[in-house]
């Protein structure tokens, strides 16, 4: 009796790209609540940090396409934070949100034209606004 075996010629078989993961860093629990449904909603992961301690820890073991990180947090200042984040992660889009800051505000308007931040959100915000930047994130 003889037996053969196959051997698999060609290249090896493509996988299906990583679905894109987001980070948000808010210091209120139900933001970052819905901002993981929203980032779900269309079909993408989110991990969720309370602070900036936390969202470095997270980024030093992960990858992120997309960060949203709050202007003020009880250990650090968004903008502060964002420095830190572009040292650990491969140019994630990032976007801050705030209740304190406008988006006319020189913060806001220095940080977006420096590229420290792609994108503003001034709380309260409309699930649409979110939506519309995280089609913005995965189109970039």
């Amino acid at each position: 009796m003889t037996t053969s075996s196959a051997v698999a010629k060609g290249p090896p078989p493509l996988f299906a790209a990583e679905t894109p993961t987001f980070l948000t860093v808010d210091d209120e629990p139900d933001i970052n609540w819905i901002l993981g449904r929203l980032i779900a909603q269309r079909g993408f992961r989110s991990h969720h940090a309370g602070c900036g301690q936390e969202a470095l820890e997270l980024s030093r073991h992960n990858r992120y396409r997309a960060v949203f990180v709050d202007a003020k947090l009880p250990d650090t200042e968004g903008p502060v934070l964002i420095e830190h984040l572009r040292r650990v992660q491969h140019d994630p889009f990032v976007i801050l949100i705030s209740g304190y800051f406008f988006s006319d505000d020189p913060v806001v308007e220095q940080a977006l034209k420096s590229g420290l931040i792609q994108a503003f959100v001034a709380k309260p915000f409309l699930h649409q606004e979110i939506l519309a930047v995280i089609d913005r994130v995965v189109a970039a």
